[in-house]
């Protein structure tokens, strides 16, 4: 467990240091911040997974999200493969890689969130912070 959260951190890592761009085609589908926000209101069991860094959550979050850390990486392991698991960022870059990873473990329902935490901000929660990646 803790080698494929240390490949998870890796890669994530690795990810960051390059430009924020337009995700590409994937077979992990997009949700978007609305949707979510109509998941969170609704009855619905599901699992929001937050993959920045601890300094980035100090600055936002979503609410009721869990650290991509390797506390939730065991917890993730024990789901049934069709849980209902978000995956977010500050743009959706980072969780998208997170997405399709678990997705590849054979989790049927999993999703990233476009536009991330950003997004999440600009069109749902003005509350929530807006930042820079820190370089």
């Amino acid at each position: 467990m803790k080698t494929i959260f240390m490949s998870l951190t890796f890669l994530m890592a690795l990810n960051s240091c390059s430009s924020e761009r337009e995700i590409k085609s994937s077979l992990v589908p997009q949700m978007s911040v609305q949707e979510l926000r109509s998941l969170r209101n609704g009855g619905e069991m599901f699992f929001l997974f937050d993959v920045r860094q601890e300094w980035e959550r100090e600055i936002a979050l979503i609410g009721g999200s869990h650290i991509l850390d390797e506390k939730a990486t065991k917890l993730i392991s024990t789901l049934s493969p069709d849980s209902l698991i978000v995956f977010y960022c500050r743009t959706g870059r980072r969780s998208q890689l997170a997405a399709e990873y678990f997705q590849t473990q054979g989790f049927t329902r999993v999703f990233n969130l476009k536009g991330g935490i950003d997004a999440w901000s600009i069109q749902i929660d003005p509350t929530v912070a807006r930042y820079k990646n820190k370089r």
